[in-house]
């Protein structure tokens, strides 16, 4: 008679072992190749962004500027049609203002109600984990991980109300010829995450790279970057990258006051935002500069070389990167 042989128990358990250790080996690089393919997603948007910035600036004969009232819209918005959001664009009211009131107690215009909370994905890095959607005067918002270059963030060249040496602030109308440094030297638009909605707290920092120190005291602007970054902190919030439509700070600026992926909270002084470019690509940033090309900003670049990266006419010659 003929019999059938099985497999032991033991060789069972040898056979699941050996699968085990071959998906621990490839796992690390299924994710490797996964974070490649966003990663170069990113520099996709980053090159759109740079040619629809270059396009404005053909039409316009200047880069769109930070609207000069806090109710008013950003250079993300004002850009919309050159990233083939015409459609979008057509249905906001340039000539009313995106929010209604003053201070801590503004709230959306009606008019343009059910534009703000649209995600663009053209505007998030496919790296980032994070809500894109902020709940702020009860309504819903959505941010944008690819911010404008105020400036070099050290002294007041983080305030876009004070006119630092970045390429954007509040009424600016800068263009190619303002950039003294060179468009290869000069960064246009740079990467942050989104803040932690729900990490709000009085006391408590736990995420560094998701919370901004909040400092209160002075009048806006007033304050030198390394004044505010020494302060103590008023308390702590996640509503950092909150909205692409709006001309907050906070929501739409970078400077380079920290190096990349800093361990230093951003900090936010009545909306103005000392910063650190952020991102989840493992070492470092992307950035796209004045020229319309796309770089990877390592962790460990020198903050010396970074901040002159932010200055468009500061004559310094930073060295590749």
């Amino acid at each position: 008679m003929r019999r059938d042989h099985g497999f032991t128990l033991v060789e069972l358990l040898v056979v699941i072992a050996i699968i085990g250790v071959l998906i621990s080996l490839l796992l690390p690089a299924v994710q490797q190749a996964r974070e490649a393919a966003r990663r170069i997603q990113c520099q996709n948007n980053f090159k759109q962004l740079g040619l629809a910035l270059h396009n404005y600036h053909d039409t316009h004969r200047n880069f769109p500027s930070i609207s000069s009232s806090s109710t008013g819209y950003s250079p993300q918005a004002l850009v919309l049609p050159f990233i083939e959001q015409g459609n979008l664009h057509d249905l906001i009211d340039f000539s009313q203002p995106l929010m209604l009131g003053s201070g801590p107690s503004v709230s959306l215009n009606p008019v343009h109600s059910g534009i703000p909370d649209r995600v663009l994905p053209m505007l998030l890095c496919p790296s980032e984990s994070g809500d894109p959607m902020f709940i702020d005067g009860g309504e819903t918002w959505a941010g944008t991980n690819y911010m404008v270059n105020v400036g070099s963030g050290n002294g007041l060249n983080y305030s876009e109300g004070n006119s630092p040496n970045g390429l954007f602030w509040r009424g600016s109308d800068t263009s190619f010829r303002d950039i003294t440094d060179g468009t290869s030297h000069t960064i246009l638009m740079a990467e942050t995450l989104f803040g932690g909605r729900d990490q709000v707290s009085t006391t408590v920092l736990t995420d560094p790279q998701r919370q901004i120190k909040s400092v209160s005291g002075g009048a806006p602007g007033s304050k030198t970057a390394e004044d505010l970054d020494a302060a103590s902190a008023s308390g702590y919030t996640g509503k950092r990258a909150g909205s692409w439509i709006r001309a907050t700070g906070f929501h739409i600026t970078i400077n380079g006051f920290y190096t990349p992926n800093s361990l230093n909270p951003d900090v936010s002084h009545h909306g103005y935002i000392v910063t650190s470019s952020r991102s989840n690509h493992p070492g470092g940033t992307q950035l796209v500069l004045a020229d319309g090309s796309v770089k990877f900003a390592p962790e460990t670049i020198d903050l010396a070389v970074w901040r002159a990266l932010f200055s468009r006419g500061g004559g310094e010659v930073p060295q590749p990167f």
